[in-house]
C-alpha cells in the first residue's frame, strides 16, 4: 500500500520521521488524484445517490471512496515508529471515522501529518468533546464533516497562539460567533471559534502561547469551548494529531 508523507514536528516528537500516510495504492499507473476536488461524473452520480440513500446524511464533494483511501487494514498504514500518543490518536481517528467510510474524504481535506518547522502549543489545556471527521451535528441531528476539534474548555478560560504569526482576521458570524484566524510560517492558519473576550486585533504580530482571548458561548454551541481548526494552504488538517505530539 502506498503512502502519503507522515512528518512529525521534529522538536516536539520522539524523532524526526517521514512515511506515507493513509494514501491508497496507485495500481493503475496512472497519476493519483488525492487531493484534488475533480471526480468523474459517474462518480460524482454514485457519490450523490448513495448520500441520497443514507437517511439524515449531507452530500458532499469527495475525490475517492473512504472505504478505498483507508484500504482494506485500515491500521496497514500505521508507522511503528511515530511516538505512541501520535500512533494512537491515528488509530483512534480511524476507528471513530470507520462507520462513515462510504460518504468520501472532502476534497479539501487530508489526513496527512504535515512538518512543521516551528514551535506550536495546544491553545487551550482542555480534553476533546467532537473530534474531526465526520459526526452527527449536535444541533442539526445530521452528518456532517467537522473541520475542527471542538476543546471542552470553561468559560473565561486564556486561549493560547498555535504558533508564531500575524492575526489575518477577527470577526463575527452566526455559526462561528467571535473568532479569530492566524497566519503562520509555510502556508499554516489556525482558527479559533466561539470566543468570549478578544484580546488581538488583525495585522498584529503573535508568539506561540501568547493569550489572544478566552473561551465563550458566541455563535452556534451546546455549551462553553473552542471550535479550533488547522490548515495548510487552505487544506484542514486533524488538530489532534498535532496535540499528540505535544
Amino acid at each position: 500500500m502506498k503512502r502519503s508523507s507522515v512528518y512529525v514536528a521534529a522538536g516536539l516528537f520522539l524523532a524526526a520521521v517521514a512515511v506515507k500516510l493513509l494514501v491508497p495504492e496507485n495500481t493503475s499507473g496512472k497519476e493519483a488524484v488525492y487531493p484534488t476536488a475533480a471526480v468523474t461524473a459517474e462518480a460524482s452520480q454514485e457519490n450523490t445517490a448513495s448520500a441520497a440513500e443514507t437517511a439524515h446524511t449531507e452530500a458532499v464533494t469527495v475525490t475517492i471512496n473512504a472505504a478505498e483511501y483507508l484500504g482494506i487494514d485500515r491500521y496497514a498504514a500505521l508507522n511503528k515508529e511515530l511516538p505512541e500518543p501520535v500512533e494512537k490518536a491515528v488509530e483512534t481517528f480511524l476507528d471513530d471515522q470507520a462507520p462513515y467510510e462510504d460518504l468520501g474524504i472532502p476534497a479539501n481535506v487530508s489526513y496527512d501529518i504535515l512538518k512543521p518547522s516551528f514551535r506550536f502549543v495546544c491553545p487551550v489545556k482542555a480534553a476533546t468533546s467532537s473530534g474531526f471527521g465526520y459526526r452527527v451535528h449536535p444541533l442539526e441531528n445530521l452528518t456532517k464533516f467537522h473541520y475542527g476539534t471542538d476543546l471542552a474548555a470553561l468559560s473565561g478560560d486564556d486561549i493560547l497562539c498555535f504558533a508564531d504569526g500575524t492575526v489575518k482576521e477577527v470577526g463575527s458570524d452566526e455559526m462561528n460567533g467571535r473568532f479569530i484566524r492566524i497566519s503562520h510560517a509555510e502556508e499554516f492558519e489556525s482558527m479559533y471559534a466561539h470566543c468570549g473576550t478578544v484580546y488581538v486585533r488583525e495585522g498584529q504580530s503573535v508568539r506561540a502561547g501568547e493569550k489572544i482571548a478566552l473561551v465563550g458561548v458566541s455563535g452556534r454551541v451546546t455549551g462553553p469551548h473552542l471550535h479550533f481548526e488547522l490548515t495548510k494552504n487552505g487544506t484542514y488538517l486533524n488538530p489532534e494529531f498535532y496535540f499528540a505530539a505535544l
